[in-house]
């Protein structure tokens, strides 16, 4: 397991069991306490845990963790669902691009490919800058309003608003949890409260998430599993998991 990898499973194991210590990271991990350490250390210093004594606590039951640590978290998976989710974009296409490191993989891949004359709309400041310092001569709209920290995504009425007046052709949604119970949803409401309108306003709705995101149930819904018309995923979800959520209405692509 790569460190970056590693950091963010000791990340989803604290976040999960709402702390851990040292010793036990250690044995859950197989790695050194000293190595333990360190880990936590960079992760305290992204505001995603606080250290203690003996190990550490999660900051908030639904605590984000930021781009910068989530860019190389699962990483091929996300490059593999990019590489998919390409497949469903044609020249002249108007799309939408959420924000997260999912989203930016398939505007990379955007940006590799021959496609041409796209429009495209996105709250995210990432992907703008990775679509502005391209080659490719794409029509890019930036929805402003006020950017978050650590997801460097612009949300509020501002943001909503520029969302509000075009008719998209097809969404692509980076999202935090997917569960048949909790739907489609997000650590963040303001970022919940864009995806929202995103909806109203396009013709087809693919959500693009790994395989961590499935059984994950987070505080802001968006939509219901069968509300989306494509959920693209890298192909490590077991057989079982994936009759339940077809028999939800669920439509994934793997």
């Amino acid at each position: 397991m790569l460190p970056d990898e590693r950091r963010m499973a000791i990340f989803d194991y604290v976040k999960k069991n709402m702390s851990a210590t040292t010793d036990e990271l250690s044995n859950a991990f197989g790695v050194s306490a000293s190595t333990v350490r360190r880990d936590l250390e960079f992760l305290a210093s992204k505001n995603l845990i606080k250290r203690t004594h003996k190990g550490a606590v999660i900051n908030s039951p639904h605590a984000e963790s930021s781009f910068l640590v989530n860019y190389n978290y699962m990483r091929e998976e996300k490059k593999l669902i990019a590489k998919k989710a390409i497949t469903y974009i044609n020249s002249g296409d108007f799309i939408a691009l959420s924000g997260g490191t999912t989203s930016y993989f398939l505007a990379d891949e955007i940006i590799n490919s021959e496609l041409t004359d796209l429009t495209i709309l996105t709250h995210s400041i990432n992907i703008a800058m990775l679509m502005l310092e391209s080659k490719k001569e794409f029509n890019l709209i930036l929805a402003g309003g006020v950017p978050r920290k650590g997801s460097y995504e612009c949300v509020g009425d501002l943001t909503i608003s520029v969302f509000k007046l075009f008719n998209i052709d097809k969404y692509f949604m980076g999202v935090n949890g997917i569960s048949i119970k909790g739907g489609i949803s997000f650590d963040s409401y303001e970022e919940a409260a864009v995806a929202r309108e995103t909806l109203k306003s396009c013709r087809s709705v693919y959500v693009i998430a790994d395989n961590s995101k499935f059984g994950i149930v987070c505080p802001s819904k968006v939509a219901d599993v069968n509300e989306i018309d494509y959920i693209i995923t890298d192909g490590n979800i077991p057989k079982e998991v994936m009759m339940t959520f077809t028999k939800a209405g669920a439509n994934i692509k793997t």
